[in-house]
């Protein structure tokens, strides 16, 4: 067995991890053994009638293979009947002009043609089942070596069928494990396109968020939007329905805080026609519109301690009681709440109910305020203009560089919607150009009703440009037209130094020089003092 024991080789099966793997170590194993040039292995059919190839090598291709019938009336080849007598046999030669060889259809050359029947050892009424026909076109075999080549098929063939269905197993897990995690990604794909729409942003932080209302749409349980104002808290209710089981149903939306105190309980409960002064039919309240779908209650704060009682009765319940009614009427909802206060806070002073709270955030969202969204203050003002362009059938403006250093350095108390009124503002005083410079962005946000801190501090400091400007004129009478200039290059070469903390690939980048030429012009500069050594 050219050094290989048929021990080794039944050990050899056991580092298959594929059913294709599997059946080519079956017939490199058989062809070693029978020291071999090809290999055909047959699978008797159900019925019996007829042998189908199952795989070779080193011979004809599989699909051009034929199929061997093994019934008396139909036999073709007399190789057949000698196995159906004897375990194998063996013969020497052959000629390629005999129609019914079957050396040469198996092997379309001639040659030493051994063939073995070969069984699992089941019990006889599944023989039919576990037997196989093994030819091979292999050097000259004695009736020894004939016998040994034939009970180490039998072996290998045991072993095949023992492993093949612990195989199989393991390719079907594979697959569905497989399906499994593409059906995950196409699913994470969808979700992360639709929230993008709305949930506008690349930071981690709003990433994050979009993840989380990924995962809690999929629940029933109620969830709790917290958010400074401006932040997106109706938006992420939103995609909360159009993502859950609910979406087929009707989205009710409302601000507790911007309803008269009331009517706060007629708009939520509904009432019956004769209720109160004014109820001159039934009507369904926000509760009962909400059924089958998401209820959004937003400044959930502001709600009385009387309706935080009805409204947690709701919510155990199950059912509502509108005004006026004698009986209850079942109510199926989602629930989503925001709030911008701290509703802890509200409780330890008594005017939010501990219970109400803990059935309101099962789950909760925070949504970050923009100043904590890395990089998406740029990133959502470019989005705003190529939204602002779309809507006006315009094309997009771009944002100088000076302007967006100051979009940069604003707070935006307002978040979300203040830059956004921003954006629609510096867009129309840039009407005519294609670029919003510092000027109109700073007299954008002045517009404002709630100009952010530093855009303040930015207004300030562009009303003391004129001042700056008497300077340079005071300078430039001082010392002229070249220390004038050098004096300006050198104030933007310290700049350009702190914007990039040094780094002279981008400084190069961002001033379009060389950065030989830059060098040049940095050979005097002190980093540590910031300043130009000028040689005297």
């Amino acid at each position: 067995m050219r050094g290989h024991s048929i021990t080794e080789l039944l050990i050899s099966f056991m580092t298959c991890r594929s059913l294709k793997d599997l059946q080519a170590k079956l017939l490199k194993t058989m062809m070693l053994q029978a020291q071999a040039q090809a290999v055909a292995v047959y699978l008797p059919e159900i019925t019996g009638r007829k042998l189908l190839p199952m795989a070779c090598d080193g011979g004809m291709p599989l699909a051009k293979l034929p199929e061997l019938h093994t019934e008396l009336a139909l036999r073709r080849y007399d190789e057949l009947e000698s196995l159906r007598r004897n375990p194998f046999f063996s013969r020497s030669g052959s000629s390629v002009s005999k129609q019914d060889d079957l050396q040469i259809a198996l092997f379309a050359r001639s040659g030493t043609f051994t063939a073995h029947r070969i069984s699992s050892g089941e019990a006889p009424e599944k023989e039919q089942l576990t037997q196989a026909y093994v030819f091979l076109l292999s050097s000259v075999r004695g009736e020894n070596e004939l016998l040994k080549d034939h009970h180490a098929f039998e072996l290998l063939w045991r072993a095949f069928l023992s492993l093949r269905p612990l195989l199989q197993l393991l390719e079907q897990h594979q697959q569905s494990e497989l399906n499994v995690t593409a059906k995950s990604k196409v699913r994470k794909q969808q979700l992360d396109a639709v929230l993008a729409e709305s949930l506008v942003g690349h930071s981690p932080q709003i990433s994050s968020v979009r993840e989380q209302i990924s995962r809690f749409a999929q629940s029933n349980y109620a969830v709790l939007i917290q958010g400074e104002t401006g932040t997106g808290k109706e938006l992420a209710a939103r995609a909360l329905h159009r993502l859950s089981p609910f979406a087929k149903g009707p989205f009710v939306a409302e601000n507790i805080s911007a309803l008269p105190d009331n009517l706060i309980e007629s708009e939520l409960f509904g009432y019956k026609k004769g209720a109160f002064t004014g109820a001159d039919k039934d009507r369904d309240g926000l509760i009962k519109r909400a059924s089958g779908g998401t209820l959004f209650l937003d400044e959930i704060g502001d709600l009385s301690i009387d309706l935080q009682v009805k409204l947690l009765r709701v919510l155990q319940e199950k059912t509502v009681r509108p005004l006026g009614a004698e009986q209850d009427e079942p109510v199926s909802f989602r629930l989503v709440t925001a709030t911008h206060v701290a509703l802890r806070d509200a409780i330890s002073k008594a005017m939010f109910r501990a219970d109400l709270f803990y059935r309101i955030s099962q789950l909760v969202i925070a949504l970050p305020p923009l100043r904590d969204r890395d990089g998406d203050i740029s990133y959502l003002a470019e989005f705003f203009l190529r939204e602002i362009a779309l809507n006006n059938d315009d094309r997009a403006k771009s944002i100088s560089v000076d302007a967006m250093d100051v979009l940069q350095k604003t707070e935006f108390r307002g978040n979300v919607r203040e830059l956004q009124n921003c954006m629609i503002k510096a867009a129309f005083l840039a009407e005519g150009s294609s670029v919003i410079t510092q000027r109109m962005l700073l007299q954008a946000m002045q517009g404002a009703e709630e100009p952010s801190s530093l855009s303040s501090k930015a207004a300030k400091n562009s009303l003391d440009h004129h001042s700056a400007d008497e300077q340079d004129v005071h300078f430039l009478q001082e010392n002229g037209l070249k220390q004038s200039v050098a004096n300006y290059e050198q104030r933007l070469l310290r700049q350009t130094f702190q914007r990039f903390a040094g780094d002279r690939g981008q400084m190069a980048e961002f001033l379009r020089l060389p950065r030989r030429t830059l060098a040049n012009k940095l050979t005097n500069f002190n980093c540590q003092t910031m300043e130009f050594e000028h040689d005297k």
